[in-house]
């Protein structure tokens, strides 16, 4: 067992992440990719909706919101909303509960294991089991790929995974890594509102510029776009760096002019180009799985996550899982999509309910177009 993966050295570098992830929030929030920026795309996007049925809406202070209409109101804050209750809220976020839910429900997961940050044997010895790559993340309590770190193949890169997740929480998860493509099913009472693929983030080789320069590149355009559309810094970080070693390369590597080099194993940080709207390649056994998947947790507005190689296919017929059930998924990614022809005014569905209005005569929400993802 190496140094790193003792009590001692895993406590070290636990702090380290822990001073490393509030920096990197510090610097995110500098550049403009959180706070302010954010706060007024959602403040944009509840605008629109409520001017779509005739409703106001009103900026409250810290980001806040409330829409009126008559003596009908509610409340929202960026992508959350006034649907799911505190409960619900804390079980989804609970990922070993999450999984033992779902395959109860007859539902496919991943291969996983729960284990304590600084007791590493549980996990090495499901690592070795596995004999395929894993994922390590927080057990409870955290989002947008906080904390997770793909392609963690050896005791090294566990003890690593362990204590940047620990910067999170004290109970971890590691699941063996699932072949296959990303998706966000999101679901509202039951009905599949909308669904992208998410790519995980690259960047584009020139022939001349290192990968780290690349990232650089990449995420000053990304800055330059804050405040118009909801962007993440690509962090150098664990991930990035086990991501980049899986495939052959280092942030040193200088790709080819034209080469796409996948720079995390986490797609939360993609941008527009890496998400694209996919709800017409569905098939409907996918679609029911989802809709399982929300009702197994009692979630009313749900981001089903599912990776798989195929979603014309039955999850089980394809070697897919379900991965997450989010309960505040970020709207945005169904508004910033490579293709616009197939954006989908979710949020105009999501408040038409908030405000117990009746459902359209005919299909004006879904799927349908907008202007607020162009800006």
């Amino acid at each position: 067992m190496p140094l790193i993966a003792t009590p001692l050295g895993l406590g070290a570098l636990r702090l380290y992440y822990r001073w490393l992830e509030r920096r990197e929030w510090t610097e995110s929030r500098r550049v403009g990719f959180q706070g302010e920026s954010r706060e007024q795309w959602y403040a944009d996007l509840w605008r629109e909706a409520a001017a779509e049925l005739s409703a106001g809406f009103t900026a409250l202070p810290s980001g806040f919101g409330e829409v009126r209409l008559g003596d009908r109101l509610t409340r929202v804050y960026q992508q959350m909303v006034m649907l799911d209750d505190p409960v619900t809220l804390k079980l989804a976020g609970h990922k070993p509960i999450v999984h033992h839910l779902l395959a109860a429900a007859g539902l496919p997961v991943p291969a996983y294991r729960e284990f304590r940050w600084n007791a590493l044997a549980p996990a090495a010895a499901f690592l070795s089991e596995q004999q395929a790559p894993c994922v390590v993340k927080p057990a409870a309590g955290t989002g947008a790929g906080r904390g997770v770190t793909t392609h963690v193949r050896c005791t090294r890169d566990l003890a690593l995974a362990a204590a940047r997740a620990a910067a999170h929480g004290r109970r971890l998860v590691i699941e063996r890594q699932v072949p296959g493509e990303s998706y966000r099913l999101l679901y509202l009472d039951g009905v599949l509102l909308d669904a992208v693929r998410r790519r995980p983030p690259g960047v584009l080789g020139d022939g001349t510029s290192t990968v780290r320069a690349l990232i650089a590149r990449e995420n000053g355009r990304r800055s330059g776009r804050a405040g118009r559309a909801v962007v993440d810094v690509i962090p150098v970080d664990l991930d990035c760096r086990l991501t980049l070693e899986a495939a052959g390369h280092s942030l040193r590597s200088v790709p080819a002019a034209g080469c796409r080099v996948v720079v995390r194993g986490v797609s939360n940080h993609g941008s527009e180009e890496d998400t694209e709207g996919v709800r017409e390649e569905l098939g409907s056994a996918l679609i029911d799985q989802g809709a399982r998947a929300a009702a197994a947790l009692g979630v009313r507005l749900a981001g089903v996550d599912v990776i798989t190689p195929d979603v014309a296919a039955p999850l089980e017929a394809a070697g897919g899982v379900v991965n997450e059930v989010n309960t505040t998924p970020g709207l945005h990614f169904h508004y910033q999509v490579r293709n616009p022809a197939a954006r989908t005014r979710v949020a105009v569905a999501i408040l038409r309910t908030l405000l117990e209005l009746p459902a359209p005569a005919a299909p004006r929400d879904l799927p349908g177009r907008r202007t607020l993802a162009a800006r």
